[in-house]
C-alpha cells in the first residue's frame, strides 16, 4: 500500500512538473541583471559596445559569445537582457562577451549596418583576447530568437558573395554556435516580423535584393558545429524555424546542423537560469567548450 501511495505521490509531482507554464516574457524581463566586469565600445552609438563578465582565476578561460534578440527593434532591450547570463557562466570559469549592436530601426542600423557591427564586434574579441586571457581555442556563440539570425549569419560571413559590401576576412571565426529558439531561414520566417516585431522592421533588416546575403539559410556556416536548441511549447519562435533551416543546409554541409527540442519549454525559458530548460542549454554550453 505504502509503495502504491509513493508510486501515486511521484507520479502526480511529475505530471505537475511536466505541466508547469512556460516562463512569461514579464518574469524574463524582472530578472535582476548585474553590471559585466567591463564595457568595451566598439563604435560611437551607446549600441555600439560590448559587455565583457571575466571568472576568478588568471585564465586562459573558455569564452561563450551572446548575441541577444529582441525582434531587431530598439523598442526592446539591447544586450542588457543579457546580463544576467553572465555570472551564472563566470562561476563556472566561463568568461562571457555579450555583444550589441545598431538595430534595425535605429540609426544607422539595418541592411548593413547591424551586420557591420556584428562583424565589428566580433573581431574586436580576436583583438582583445588575449589582453583579457581568453582562449579562443574553446568558444561557443550562443544566441537568443533574433540574435541566432545574426550568430547564424556571422558564422557563414565567410561565405558571402565577393560583391557584398558585408564581405571580409573574418578575424574571429566560432568553433561552434548553439541557437536558443533562434531564426535561421529568414525567407521563410519574414512573413511572421510584421506580426511579432511590428512593420518596417524586416525591410530594413532584409531589403529584398539584400535577402542572400543576410538570411543564414543562404549561405554555409564555417562552425564546426551548430546546434539548433528549440522549446516545444514556444509561441514566437516555433521548433518548424529550426527544422526549416537545416533542411535548407541539407547536402551543401558536411555536418547538418543538431535539432535538440526541449520539452515544457517555452520562448524565455532558453534563457532563464532558474529554469529547467537552461539546464539543458548549460549543459550543451558546456560539453561543446569542452570538445576539441
Amino acid at each position: 500500500m505504502k509503495r502504491c501511495a509513493g508510486l501515486v505521490l511521484a507520479t502526480a509531482l511529475a505530471i505537475r512538473q511536466a505541466s508547469a507554464d512556460p516562463v512569461e516574457l514579464a518574469t524574463f524581463r524582472d530578472l535582476p541583471r548585474p553590471e559585466p566586469t567591463l564595457q568595451v565600445a566598439y563604435g560611437e552609438a551607446p549600441t555600439q559596445s560590448i559587455d565583457v563578465f571575466l571568472p576568478d582565476g588568471p585564465g586562459p578561460h573558455p569564452v561563450v559569445v551572446l548575441i541577444h534578440g529582441g525582434c531587431w527593434s530598439a523598442t526592446t532591450a539591447g544586450r542588457e537582457q543579457m546580463r544576467h547570463l553572465g555570472p551564472e557562466l563566470t562561476r563556472r570559469g566561463v568568461a562571457v562577451w555579450s555583444i550589441g549592436y545598431r538595430r534595425a530601426n535605429e540609426a544607422g542600423g539595418g541592411y548593413p549596418g547591424t551586420y557591420q557591427d556584428v562583424a565589428s564586434a566580433l573581431d574586436r574579441l580576436a583583438e582583445d583576447a588575449p589582453t583579457h586571457r581568453l582562449d579562443l581555442s574553446r568558444d561557443v556563440l550562443a544566441r537568443h530568437s533574433a540574435g541566432g539570425q545574426l550568430a547564424l549569419w556571422a558564422a557563414s560571413r565567410g561565405s558571402l558573395p565577393a560583391a557584398s559590401p558585408l564581405n571580409g576576412s573574418p578575424r574571429f571565426v566560432p568553433r561552434a554556435v548553439i541557437s536558443l529558439g533562434g531564426v535561421g531561414d529568414l525567407a521563410t520566417f519574414a512573413r511572421l516580423v510584421p506580426v511579432l516585431c511590428g512593420p518596417g522592421i524586416v525591410e530594413r533588416l532584409a531589403p529584398d535584393d539584400r535577402l542572400a546575403e543576410v538570411s543564414p539559410a543562404a549561405l554555409t556556416p564555417s562552425a564546426g558545429s551548430v546546434v539548433m536548441v528549440s522549446g516545444v511549447l514556444d509561441r514566437l519562435v516555433s521548433p518548424w524555424v529550426a527544422y526549416d533551416y537545416t533542411r535548407a543546409l541539407r547536402g551543401r554541409v558536411a555536418t547538418a546542423p543538431r535539432l535538440v527540442d526541449v520539452p515544457d519549454a517555452g520562448h524565455f525559458d532558453l534563457v532563464t537560469p532558474s529554469a529547467p530548460a537552461w539546464q539543458r542549454v548549460r549543459s550543451l554550453i558546456e560539453e561543446t567548450l569542452e570538445a576539441r
